[in-house]
């Protein structure tokens, strides 16, 4: 598309540049507040070194004399010295730091610190010392100050220069952006307000047009950027509208999927213990039966009685830790902190090289039902992790129930993983952790590198039936 030619004199550009080159002349003549930073720099450089140089040759000079003992020479010498402009007094003192000649305004106090830099004096006078050497022998020391005046006088004078051309640099500045900014402001407030308008949601706002210059062609692209805004808005939310039921439709697939799974756990449990219980009892009695039968009669038979009664028993063991698995009973029976503590006896059992603490606070067997499931399975899973993979030699589990929400802690002090790699998160079994958390409206946050063990920090809302489509997980 042909876009058509701007007559010079109309173009805002030619007016920005104009304006911006004027406005470049003018502060071209701000070079002069320069001079108050140049000056202020010569100044106190051309004070310390004329200090040093001066205290320098003089302790030089004054060593013979001191050295000598001729103080009367020496103050001869210094009184032609002190009539220095800059120079307020000059004092020598001798190896007890006692004053041996003083000459000028000497200070009051017991003599002043020296000053490192004139720029960083408070009293106006710019204090040196030197010590009076002859070889490597110290006669005394030699006190200087020089009076600040002269070039707080000099900066002074350049300062009220510079402030009287940059205040008329300024005024010049002011009345150009006046006269050119009047005929833009306008426009482009326009442009501002409906630039609000949009950032507040409103894709209705359309810009008059009513030059043809710079800011007409962006007003012109503006309105076609608002209604482009407002058609990818209006499919945004339509995908995300269906990302959101998706997700929720998700949630509860998972939701019922996990309370079907726990039911059948549930129900593989009972039958296992009454079906698998009650055969394995029988078994049991009767092989007691026959060994009490056999005893003194046939040896064999008790033999294999006894070795069925053992057989039964180890039996009787894998089916109860799998009924412990799959569904514990203790915990419709007793609730969650024995069922807890139930878990953690078995699993300290298993590994006793590791040392497991379980603490809580708050009234946590009376949670609801599908809180209680979950904090009991991400328990399990930690352990069954933490066995197989820590190598930790302490594990610390805390239940706080507040006022509003219940917290799990799990955390140990083993070789940690690299959450960065997608594997470690399946071989974990995090994300079906994560999902059991997030279906009843917990958050799910993992903290963990290698070399610094593993930490799962869970909050879960009191009520839960409100609060479903609330969770999340962060990986910190």
């Amino acid at each position: 598309m042909n876009q058509k030619k701007i007559p010079l004199l109309h173009s805002l550009r030619f007016r920005l540049i104009g304006s911006v080159v004027t406005i470049e002349i003018i502060m071209l003549s701000l070079l002069v507040w320069n001079n108050i930073s140049i000056i202020h720099t010569t100044h106190t450089d051309r004070l310390r070194d004329t200090a040093a140089s001066m205290l320098q040759q003089i302790s030089s000079t004054s060593a013979n004399y001191m050295m000598a003992v001729d103080y009367a020479t020496l103050e001869g010498y210094l009184s032609d010295i002190i009539g220095y402009k800059e120079l307020l007094y000059i004092v020598v003192v001798d190896r007890d730091d006692k004053a041996v000649i003083s000459l000028g305004d000497t200070p009051e106090q017991h003599w002043p610190e020296t000053d490192l830099h004139p720029v960083q004096v408070d009293d106006g006078v710019y204090d040196v010392a030197e010590d009076i050497k002859v070889a490597d022998l110290t006669m005394g020391r030699m006190l200087m100050g020089f009076s600040l005046s002269l070039m707080e006088d000099a900066i002074s004078e350049s300062r009220n220069r510079g402030i009287t051309i940059a205040a008329i640099e300024i005024i010049l500045t002011v009345i150009a952006t006046v006269f050119i900014g009047l005929g833009l402001t306008r426009r482009l407030s326009v442009l501002a307000g409906a630039a609000a308008e949009v950032e507040a949601g409103d894709y209705s706002v359309t810009v008059p047009i009513e030059t043809d210059d710079e800011v007409g062609r962006t007003a012109h692209a503006f309105n076609r950027m608002v209604s482009e805004i407002a058609s990818r808005t209006r499919q945004l939310e339509q995908a995300d509208k269906k990302t959101r039921n998706l997700f929720d439709e998700n949630r509860m697939l998972v939701h019922a999927s996990l309370v079907i799974q726990e039911e059948e756990r549930k129900n593989l449990a009972r039958e296992l213990h009454d079906e698998m219980g009650q055969c394995l009892t029988a078994i049991q009695a009767d092989a007691e039966l026959i060994r009490d039968i056999s005893q003194g009669k046939d040896e064999r038979a008790v033999t294999s009685a006894t070795a069925i009664m053992d057989v039964s028993s180890r039996v009787y063991d894998v089916v109860h830790s799998m009924m412990r698995r799959l569904r514990p009973t203790i915990l419709d029976n007793l609730g969650l902190v024995e069922a807890l503590r139930d878990e953690i006896e078995a699993w300290d059992s298993r590994h006793p090289e590791t040392r497991c603490e379980f603490e809580y606070t708050g009234d946590i067997d009376h949670l609801d039902e599908h809180t209680n499931i979950m904090l009991y399975r991400v328990v399990q899973e930690s352990l069954t992790n933490i066995g197989k993979h820590a190598a930790a030699s302490r594990v610390q589990i805390r239940i706080d129930q507040q006022e509003n929400q219940v917290q799990l802690v799990i955390e140990d002090n083993g070789k940690g993983v690299d959450l960065e790699d997608d594997a470690n998160s399946k071989r974990l079994g995090l994300i079906g952790m994560r999902e059991r958390v997030e279906t009843i409206g917990g958050i799910f946050k993992i903290k963990s590198s290698p070399g610094t063990g593993f930490l799962i920090n869970i909050t879960v809302p009191m009520n839960t039936d409100k609060n479903k489509d609330n969770g999340a997980t962060e990986l910190v």
